[in-house]
């Protein structure tokens, strides 16, 4: 199983001019809740990354990016894969960290996830001493798409499966000729077409593929028991593989595909037209989806993407009641309640402006507080006391002598989960 992961920005706890409030708010990347691997390896089996190294590692990507693209010429030394551990919290969150080296200064490159565009750090190799820095030849980036021949190895194995189609003709077939392109290290590659005027996106690249070579083919598959067949764009040499469908049709309907001749490359920021799928009705096309690729220079949301490897879209804050990252980790609820997550907002709404004062009442040892958001986190101890018939709860940093007072009704919300 592979494991995967993403970024975010350090929040520091600043004093609000003016207003003697503070924000107390301080999400962060916690090694205790990410692990990491090492991508360069020569089939051997991949050890964890030791929590001194995941952590070094996720505190250079927090920090503020000296570039946002990678050098013009570069050779890279190690990859490592980093990946948020509780994976039921909020999905997938992953980031790729590449170290690199230009002729004069050496680079941590970190690609989130959610962002897909690179932060590059200028760093010193004495920081990283875990890193193999052997020297290799600085070549020059390729900064298109590059379009050649497909390797005989994906050729024949597309021939077998089309004789395979043959006997067990659900699993479907190959179109020829397909098409094999090398993707550049950074940029964003686009497949996607229009329908009814609009831009429906068939696949995106989310991770670096730095080096990689994609195999697209156009594949023709039955549906519901040979009563209608679909007509799939499908990509090979991601990490997930990918297809996307294109058109379906039904017994009496036919298609056909025209072909574009393509470039020797694609330049940022170019959009070249790959085909056009047709579905024919007596000889009649009765619909039309032109295909289009696009390599962008800076990552953009993709529209109308129905198999998008992440949710995309900004999550919320979510908050557990627990006692140690572990549990949290193994999604062990016997120890661990979830907060209600209007209340887990409520919660980050009050501390990014609160005033910050001595706890009352009594500590309890056997819980604590984590709110989490994009894979950064931050864990409160709690302080609860009792007043008449309401309850006052406060948030403590660990190690600080003071905390923070919630509202009387986020105190009485939280005290039903304290109390369950």
């Amino acid at each position: 199983m592979r494991r995967f992961i993403h970024t975010g920005i350090l929040a520091g706890a600043v004093l609000l001019a003016g207003c003697g409030k503070e924000q107390y708010l301080d999400l962060t990347y916690d090694a205790n809740y990410w692990g990491g691997i090492s991508t360069t390896f020569d089939g051997q089996e991949i050890p964890d990354l030791p929590k001194k190294q995941t952590a070094a590692l996720l505190k250079a990507c927090q920090q503020k990016p000296d570039m946002k693209h990678l050098p013009d010429r570069y050779v890279q030394h190690e990859g490592f894969d980093l990946y948020f551990l509780p994976t039921s919290v909020q999905g997938r969150e992953f980031q790729h960290v590449r170290f690199l080296s230009d002729e004069k200064k050496d680079y941590l490159a970190c690609q989130p996830i959610r962002h897909a565009d690179y932060a590059v750090h200028q760093i010193k190799r004495s920081d990283y001493p875990f890193v193999d820095w052997s020297k290799q030849p600085v070549k020059a980036k390729s900064t298109v798409v590059r379009f050649g021949s497909v390797p005989k190895e994906v050729m024949d194995q597309q021939k077998q499966e089309n004789e395979e189609s043959k006997h067990l003709k659900e699993i479907g077939r190959y179109l020829f000729p397909s098409y094999q392109l090398s993707l550049p290290p950074e940029g964003q590659f686009i497949i996607f077409g229009e329908e009814d005027g609009k831009e429906r996106t068939f696949f995106e690249t989310t991770e670096s593929l730095s080096g990689s070579d994609l195999n697209i083919s156009f594949r023709h598959s039955p549906k519901n028991g040979m009563q209608s067949a679909i007509i799939d764009l499908t990509v090979s040499g991601t990490r997930e593989g990918n297809f996307s469908v294109i058109q379906e049709y039904a017994q009496g309907q036919s298609y056909q595909i025209e072909r574009k001749k393509l470039p020797d490359a694609l330049s940022p920021n170019q959009t070249i037209h790959l085909a056009t799928v047709q579905k024919l009705e007596k000889d009649k096309v009765v619909q039309e989806t032109p295909i289009y690729m696009r390599l962008n220079k800076s990552y953009k949301k993709p529209l109308n993407f129905k198999y998008a490897f992440i949710n995309i879209r900004q999550s919320g804050y979510v908050g557990f009641i627990h006692q140690s990252p572990k549990q949290l980790i193994d999604s062990d609820y016997k120890f661990v309640s979830a907060i209600p997550d209007k209340l887990a907002k409520k919660i980050a709404q009050e501390l990014k402006e609160t005033e910050v004062m001595e706890p009352q009442g009594t500590k309890l040892k056997q819980k604590k507080l984590t709110l989490m958001r994009e894979g950064k986190s931050q864990t409160f101890e709690l302080y609860e006391r009792k007043r008449a018939k309401k309850f006052e709860i406060y948030v403590v940093k660990p190690g600080s002598k003071n905390g923070a007072k919630l509202s009387g009704t986020t105190s009485e919300a939280l005290s039903e989960v304290l109390n369950q």
